[in-house]
């Protein structure tokens, strides 16, 4: 049984996001025939032990790494206190990683969490066969569109420069681009920086997000057409998620088609903007605000929907979008990162990146045409649901175990006679076993 090491700062089940994605890898990779062990932070002990003890995983370990508490408090400082303790958390991981792979060496090591290129990861410091990612972090939003995000665009300046620094002074980012034996990107924006910085060696590109088997429909769905096109999006109301840019191409489809569209989500940063872009655009007749939902509610939503409609202007590949797409909807949005590669010419409508004027215009355009031809865009639907097969978990967990990890594996081997190095803890020593 291979003795895989995880690295997952992110790791907590059933809260969503980056926690969920790393919960996820170590829980499936488990269930593959391996010994896994998951380096995490502890502030997901109680959610992760309460799990284990089920039973339902055992071949997992989960290892909690602590870090003081002054630096436990930098997590709400900012971005730069939020990258400084990743950073720290990842130092200290990677001394314990050292220390557990003394005891009994590990055949690998795989980062999963945070899939960010930039912040990179120190797991690199074992000498071990590594894996990396998948990763994302070359998106950068478009400047033309920075009217969408408001007050926060100075905000998103400062992280598409707090991350070109980081590629020049992050250790965990250079050496990791350099000497991971396989580096996972989830789109072409993140491929081309990494290939910058890795002139060679592997680096193989998987569709970000997935699809658990709880959440499919038990068919494809068949949206009969009906009196008026009912658009759906879902989302957090973040800036560069860019809801105000879908009121406005709302806007400007001709009175004479019948839409509606119904907004689900209620937190984030803009969220008590909304009813202004409402107002503002003069949609009230057009939307339904229905505000934050349980995931099951999320589900009818999607079955009663015709088109879904996203405008993301910085995302390497949102979750939502392929369980859209797992419920046979057609798709509008734009040719930008993620959502353009996931999206097909098949699946939807993409729409280039221009001028404000330009891109609410066209999106209103691919809105109309979507309710002038129902028997199309019920292809679309259909054709999205077979994609979206393509891109279940644990399809995509396979890809490590039944492919990449099988090759490192035998590296392992000649590793695992080498001289390990000395282990200087000291102030990172604290850790627990799970």
């Amino acid at each position: 049984m291979k003795k895989v090491l995880l690295s997952a700062y992110a790791c907590i089940p059933n809260i969503g996001s980056e926690e969920a994605t790393g919960w996820l890898y170590a829980t499936t990779l488990s269930q593959e025939q391996m010994d896994v062990h998951c380096l995490t932070q502890l502030k997901g002990k109680d959610a992760i032990d309460t799990a284990l003890a089920s039973g339902q995983w055992p071949n997992l370990t989960v290892h909690y790494v602590t870090i003081p508490d002054w630096v436990e408090q930098s997590y709400g400082r900012g971005l730069a206190g939020m990258y400084f303790h990743y950073l720290y958390w990842q130092w200290a991981a990677s001394q314990v990683a050292r220390r557990l792979d003394r005891r009994r060496p590990f055949d690998l090591v795989h980062h999963i969490t945070y899939g960010s290129i930039q912040l990179g990861s120190f797991m690199y410091r074992l000498n071990k066969p590594f894996i990396f990612g998948p990763v994302s972090g070359g998106q950068k939003s478009p400047a033309s569109l920075k009217q969408y995000f408001g007050g926060y665009w100075r905000r998103e300046q400062m992280r598409d420069w707090v991350g070109a620094v980081l590629e020049r002074i992050n250790p965990a980012f250079v050496n990791t681009i350099k000497r991971a034996d396989r580096v996972i990107v989830t789109n072409s924006d993140t491929y081309e920086l990494a290939r910058r910085y890795r002139r060679t060696g592997d680096i193989d590109k998987v569709l970000d997000g997935g699809i658990g088997q709880s959440f499919l429909p038990e068919g494809p769905i068949s949206h009969e057409p009906g009196r008026e096109l009912n658009a759906l999006w879902i989302g957090r109301m973040l800036p560069r998620k860019a809801l105000e840019l879908t009121i406005h191409a709302l806007s400007k489809v001709d009175p004479s088609v019948p839409i509606r569209l119904t907004i689900v989500g209620g937190k984030g940063d803009m969220v008590d903007l909304v009813p202004g872009y409402i107002e503002k655009y003069g949609v009230q007749d057009r939307i339904n605000w229905v505000g934050h939902v349980s995931h099951n509610e999320v589900k009818q939503y999607l079955q009663q929907a015709d088109v879904f409609f996203l405008t993301s202007l910085r995302d390497s590949g949102p979750h939502q979008l392929l369980e859209a797409m797992a419920y046979s909807l057609p798709v509008v949005t734009l040719n930008l990162h993620g959502q353009g590669e996931i999206v097909s010419d098949e699946t939807g409508i993409r729409v280039p990146v221009g001028s404000p004027e330009q891109v609410t215009t066209d999106l209103a355009a691919a809105l109309t045409w979507m309710w002038h031809h129902p028997t199309e865009r019920q292809q679309m639907g259909q054709t999205a649901y077979r994609f979206a097969l393509t891109q279940l978990w644990d399809r995509k967990v396979k890809l490590f175990s039944d492919n990449w990890y099988p090759a490192l594996a035998t590296a392992a081997v000649q590793q695992s006679v080498r001289e390990p190095e000395p282990v200087e803890l000291g102030q990172f020593s604290d850790y627990r076993l799970g």
